[in-house]
């Protein structure tokens, strides 16, 4: 798969699975900016590790007997800001609102 296919792809399932926004990084921390996706398919995960050559993968272990295991991509701050934006023109209108909305806060803030 070609690079910018890759990042329509990825840009996809980010779309349908993933979220971003403002966390607090504790009780009277800095906020900080945050992009995650979480899903049992590890492959599809590693994905966007190597893709971006951003953030780090973390194992969720099952909560019920029955349930896979899950792992959650996770990238924070200025460098998942910049992993939006690469996704910014292929995610939903709705996606696009959502995180200029949420980036401008972010940005903004005092």
């Amino acid at each position: 798969m070609d690079s910018s296919n890759e990042l329509a792809y990825l840009a996809g399932v980010f779309d349908g699975e993933g979220s971003f926004g403002v966390w607090s990084r504790g009780k009277d921390k800095k906020k900080g900016f945050r992009a995650t996706i979480e899903m049992t398919d590890a492959d599809v995960i590693m994905k966007f590790l190597v893709y971006f050559q951003a953030g780090q993968i973390l194992f969720i272990k099952p909560r019920e007997e029955h349930y896979k295991p899950c792992y959650r991509w996770k990238v924070d701050l200025e460098r998942a800001v910049e992993v939006v934006r690469k996704m910014l023109p292929y995610l939903s209108k709705r996606r696009q609102i959502q995180f200029h909305e949420t980036v401008g806060k972010y940005e903004n803030r005092s």
